[in-house]
């Protein structure tokens, strides 16, 4: 019987970036109250920036199943969202006339230890609830720096899982197949080693030569490897 083609979905709950993401919304709408003018659009733009981040994780998370196009440009969105609060911030340190920390600064190695998986708000609120205007910018440049990091490696991981699985129409197209053949898979062509160097070979087509227009198995990891296998059809 087939397994259909809707994956599972949703669960942005459990993304460590829309937690982190969500201290950094909470962590913003408390400090542009206490530190930013009432009315300015410096303040408007950030509020917006940290709830753009979050809810289009959000709604990136749950349209996975049906669309990893529209998964991949809203967590792109995201990604530019808190890019740009990350900026905000590092103008806040400069307005107030106070250093951006280093990476390696004791005070952001403090920070940075407190990143676990189970980090929330409460974590970081003597920091964030701080009077002091260098600690609060710091901070928040941290947090934000860690959602970015965050995205990057979720958007490189949804590039992959498209890939490997292909999209709704390729997941269609197989449950389709699936079905009509009482459940049994369709039988896909088996992907050799490469004979140098034994990597996974990639489907190719010679563009030059006597051999242009035949197709070839390439290995994955050319340039630097150019070990190659004739395609044996049928």
């Amino acid at each position: 019987m087939s397994r259909g083609f809707i994956p599972p979905h949703g669960g942005y709950e459990n993304l460590h970036s829309y937690r982190k993401s969500l201290v950094v919304f909470r962590a913003t709408f408390w400090l542009v109250e206490r530190w930013v003018r009432l009315g300015s659009r410096t303040r408007d733009q950030m509020e917006q920036s940290a709830r753009s981040g979050k809810q289009n994780i959000v709604e990136g998370s749950l349209a996975s199943a049906t669309s990893k196009e529209t998964e991949l440009r809203l967590t792109n969105v995201a990604r530019a969202s808190l890019g740009e609060l990350l900026e905000d911030y590092r103008d806040f340190l400069m307005l107030q006339g106070v250093p951006e920390w280093d990476k390696n600064d004791p005070r952001m190695l403090t920070l940075r230890a407190l990143a676990t998986n189970e980090a929330d708000y409460e974590t970081y609120r003597k920091h964030i609830e701080s009077k002091d205007a260098e600690q609060v910018g710091n901070v928040m440049v941290c947090l934000c720096r860690q959602v970015c990091y965050l995205l990057d490696q979720q958007i490189q991981a949804i590039e992959e899982e498209f890939l490997r699985e292909g999209g709704i129409r390729e997941r269609m197209t197989r449950a389709r197949l699936e079905a009509r053949n009482d459940g049994s898979p369709e039988p896909e062509e088996a992907v050799p080693e490469c004979p140098v160097c034994g990597k996974p070979m990639r489907r190719r087509t010679a563009r030059q030569g006597p051999h242009a227009g035949q197709a070839f198995w390439g290995c994955t990891g050319f340039p630097d490897c150019r070990g190659t296998r004739r395609i044996r059809e049928g």
